[in-house]
């Protein structure tokens, strides 16, 4: 107990300083195309979770929407025999010239250090997802969060444009 103690203090401050990178498929703010990487020297990273895969498939039922986001989150070795404590959740984000802006923050779910593909769901009006004239862009942020060190990572599904 008192190494894993040890272990995960120490990628903690390693990984706050950033003398380390941390190593996953999406660790920085995602591309235009809702892709996001960051490379290490081998064997110098620290373990780390990733969020891969997210989609967002809207559906509309007059003026209510149905908004379905999917997404893959996957565990290093490392993390699944450890028994690292994650927690996991999807934001929806409509896309702005400025700032995008918030639109729905989805309720965080704990979750096992094991390889799995999740859905998350968002029920809301037209008038929620009007937030401009003109047409909308919405995209989903996924994340997976490391309890213990406290790392989290993220990666954005592509814009999907909807007619509110």
């Amino acid at each position: 107990m008192r190494t894993r103690k040890a272990i995960v203090f120490t990628a903690a401050i390693l990984a706050l300083v950033g003398s380390v990178p941390t190593v996953s498929a999406a660790t920085t703010t995602p591309t235009a195309e809702g892709r996001a990487f960051v490379g290490a020297a081998p064997g110098l990273g620290l373990p780390a979770a990733s969020v891969t895969g997210v989609t967002i498939t809207p559906r509309q039922a007059g003026d209510r929407w149905t908004i379905s986001i999917g997404y893959s989150l996957s565990f290093t070795a490392f993390e699944t025999r450890n028994q690292f404590p994650f927690e996991t959740w999807v934001d929806l984000w409509e896309q702005d010239s400025d700032d995008d802006d918030l639109v729905l923050r989805g309720k965080h779910v704990s979750t096992s250090a094991s390889s799995q593909s999740r859905t998350a769901t968002f029920r809301t009006n037209s008038d929620t997802l009007d937030t401009e004239l003109g047409a909308e862009e919405i995209y989903a942020r996924a994340f997976v969060k490391n309890l213990e060190t406290g790392q989290v990572f993220q990666q954005s599904s592509l814009r999907v444009q909807l007619g509110v």
